[in-house]
């Protein structure tokens, strides 16, 4: 976990909100399921709407860089503790995304600049991985607590559920 800069601990001291990049942590990958019919749910953890157009979601697949799976439409907000639902395109319900698939051994999510919002891996060697990699979870779901704790490992913050649907 990052510090905050002496900028930001001013502005907070002053009663300015800080910038968008900041609420970012807020944006937590809450569960997610590989395959055409998977999905990734994303959870606004905070107490305000969450702003997410022109953020990236990203796939590792067993490559040293991971590749792009999706990005965000312009106007994509998750409500205070609200989700948003990315799902393949076999996926049975409602979404506010479709891409082809859920791929890879881990996901990531970039805000507006590149930085890193959160992310998981269940392969030891993916570079979506927080600390120890999620244990892999054959036919089920991987997903955090219900108020999507995060440790920054994701051996300790991610367990196998049924899937969605």
């Amino acid at each position: 976990m990052r510090k905050p800069s002496s900028l930001f601990l001013i502005l907070a001291l002053a009663g300015i909100p800080a910038p968008d990049s900041v609420r970012a942590s807020s944006a937590k990958i809450h569960e997610v399921l590989g395959g055409p019919a998977g999905y990734i749910d994303l959870h606004n953890t905070g107490h305000t709407p969450l702003d997410i157009g022109g953020w990236s979601v990203q796939a590792c697949t067993g490559g040293a860089t991971p590749v792009e799976l999706a990005t965000l439409p312009a106007g994509s907000e998750i409500p205070a503790g609200d989700h948003f639902l990315i799902t393949g395109q076999g996926f049975g319900g409602t979404a506010q995304m479709v891409v082809e698939a859920i791929a890879g051994d881990g996901e990531l999510l970039l805000d507006l600049r590149g930085a890193r919002v959160d992310s998981v891996g269940w392969a030891p060697s993916s570079p979506c991985r927080e600390d120890q990699a999620a244990v892999a979870c054959p036919g089920f779901a991987q997903a955090r607590d219900a108020v999507s704790r995060d440790t920054d490992n994701n051996k300790a913050d991610f367990e196998c559920v049924r899937p969605l649907g």
